[in-house]
């Protein structure tokens, strides 16, 4: 059997049409599927939608938490409910297109343990492949090679049983489960597809929730830009060092610069270094602060587990 992991929220325009072309799609492999939706604690009918509409799939399963917990963590509570001997996580906003789903299982019975989809051409907005960009540049540049994450990737992949085991193993309250999955390593294999615009409803990812989860993938997989403040301390005393020379030329051999504009500039550049030093820091204390309350990832409300005869 095959588990299917959606996590949701607020979804409600999208699920009927992103319902219909799954059930479509993998009423022609011939696999055992158990289809797992996860609900956020959406605002709208988004629960209503699923079980009105899932009765199309034989075995389906509606995990409802408590509060809203985030998509990692979602994602955790599928995988943890889940029974199949691997695992399907995409969303439901039909970005992720369910037609790629037969490609995975053919590859993951290759002995794949990870089999991911990675985006050959996006539709988005300028701004967010500006910021994409720069989070790619980053994490590869400060995460250890060996755990880098394949660039134009999101969540939708297929996992198999080991690999969902380690994943259940490791419960670190910010996750960031491609880099999670690049720790694990194992074998993965990609498959590029195109990855289209939203059709209906409206995307969670905004540019603040885009650099909140931005900053979490990376302080979560690297303690790189921590190890960038002495850099930058180096530095910072390297170039007053330089200007101290040169003031000290000037003063002695030339006519000396009237005025404080150039001692102004060099404590305001120290202040915004210590100041972006100091954040950084805060940043990490942040994030040891929420692990070492050991308040679980998130809390289920009820499990609605049904088997439909279709």
């Amino acid at each position: 059997m095959i588990s299917i992991v959606i996590p949701c929220f607020n979804e409600e325009s999208i699920l009927e049409d992103f319902i219909n072309e799954l059930h479509e799609n993998i009423s022609k492999i011939n696999e055992n599927f158990e289809v797992i939706f996860v609900d956020n604690k959406s605002t709208d009918n988004t629960i209503k939608k699923i079980k009105e509409s899932s009765k199309v799939f034989k075995k389906v399963k509606l995990i409802c938490l408590t509060n809203y917990f985030g998509k990692e963590s979602a994602i955790l509570s599928g995988l943890d409910n889940s029974n199949g001997d691997a695992c399907i996580i995409m969303d439901p906003d039909l970005e992720d297109p369910p037609s790629l789903i037969k490609d995975m299982i053919i590859e993951w019975k290759k002995n794949f343990d990870v089999v991911y989809a990675v985006r050959s051409s996006i539709e988005t907005t300028f701004i967010k492949k500006i910021m994409r960009s720069i989070f790619y540049f980053l994490y590869q540049t400060l995460v250890d090679k060996n755990f880098t994450i394949p660039e134009n990737t999101g969540d939708y992949r297929l996992l198999n049983k080991k690999i969902i085991e380690q994943l259940k193993n490791m419960r670190e309250r910010t996750r960031f489960l491609r880099g999670l999955v690049s720790f694990i390593g194992a074998r993965q294999k990609s498959i590029k597809f195109d990855r289209p615009f939203r059709k209906k409803g409206k995307s969670k990812s905004s540019i603040i929730f885009l650099i909140k989860y931005g900053f979490d993938a990376l302080l979560s997989s690297t303690a790189g830009p921590a190890s960038l403040i002495t850099k930058f301390g180096i530095f910072s005393l390297s170039i007053i060092f330089v200007f101290l020379i040169f003031i000290l030329i000037n003063k002695f051999f030339f006519n000396p610069y009237e005025g404080f504009s150039f001692t102004i500039i060099l404590i305001l550049f120290l202040f915004s270094l210590n100041t972006i030093m100091i954040g950084i820091i805060g940043e990490y204390i942040t994030r040891i602060y929420n692990e070492v309350k050991q308040r679980p990832n998130y809390i289920i409300e009820e499990i609605i587990d049904h088997q439909n005869n279709v």
